[in-house]
């Protein structure tokens, strides 16, 4: 007989969280597109013209999602930079003894 206390949503949630693991980095989501890219190139040689088209979709798809990830990491790199310059800005001293 099943557990009348035990609460099947969180039993199932549970579960879920589980099977999904770890989120990956955006480094990981990098590599894992410049992988994908590089196939996709190299789908464009093959003689079908239907697969040549679907590799140049895929190309255009994957080339803007790659620019934006790209953009991205620059972006977050800037502002750890500006934070980095901010806390080594010191608040000027009121009071006693202030120069």
């Amino acid at each position: 007989m099943a557990n009348p206390n035990a609460d099947p949503t969180k039993a199932r949630q549970a579960r879920r969280r589980k099977r999904q693991g770890q989120p990956g980095t955006l480094e990981d989501a990098r590599a894992l597109l410049w992988r994908a890219l590089e196939r996709a190139g190299d789908l464009l040689e093959e003689e079908d013209p239907l697969l040549s088209l679907k590799a140049i979709h895929a190309i255009s798809q994957g080339a803007s999602a790659y620019a934006r990830i790209v953009e991205v990491g620059e972006i977050e790199a800037r502002l750890a930079a500006l934070e980095g310059q901010a806390s080594e800005i010191t608040e000027p001293q009121i009071g006693r003894g202030a120069a």
